[in-house]
């Protein structure tokens, strides 16, 4: 019985696994190898601007060679990624007196305006099921 249950359960989570997505961030241009790159997936454009809401999903990626990458299971669907530098692994993008970061970051689409925060309509992407989507981030140090 208990293997017939384990078996149940293994084929519920294949058959889930098999009928999603994967978005696949690789993260460059890291200024250093300290702390961790936060990576977060966004489905709304209130959540990505902070306005209503929280991310789909983040994950702290641990930087190697000024490199990070980690890769997201998600349902179909339309996603922005947002990324960051946390050097000093404090959990939020450290910004200087008048409100530009002092970390590095980035988007999934690499759409950063000179002036202001990237969005949700610029940096979107599509995800189907069963296939994956491989974003090439290049963060933006200042």
């Amino acid at each position: 019985m208990k293997d017939t249950i384990a078996f149940a359960i293994f084929c519920l989570i294949s058959i889930r696994s098999i009928s999603q997505g994967q978005v696949v961030a690789e993260i460059s241009n890291i200024k250093n190898d300290k702390g961790f790159c936060r990576v977060c997936l966004f489905n709304t454009p209130a959540a990505f601007k902070g306005e209503a809401g929280t991310p789909f999903k983040c994950d702290a990626v641990v930087v190697k060679n000024n490199t990070a990458r980690t890769v997201f299971n998600v349902p179909a669907g339309t996603y922005a990624l947002f990324v960051f530098h946390d050097a000093n692994s404090n959990n939020k993008m450290d910004k200087n007196f008048i409100g530009i970061p002092k970390e590095g970051y980035g988007a999934s689409k690499n759409r950063l305006p000179f002036a202001g925060a990237p969005t949700f309509t610029d940096n979107k992407f599509v995800v189907q099921d069963k296939t994956a989507v491989r974003l090439l981030v290049k963060l933006r140090n200042l």
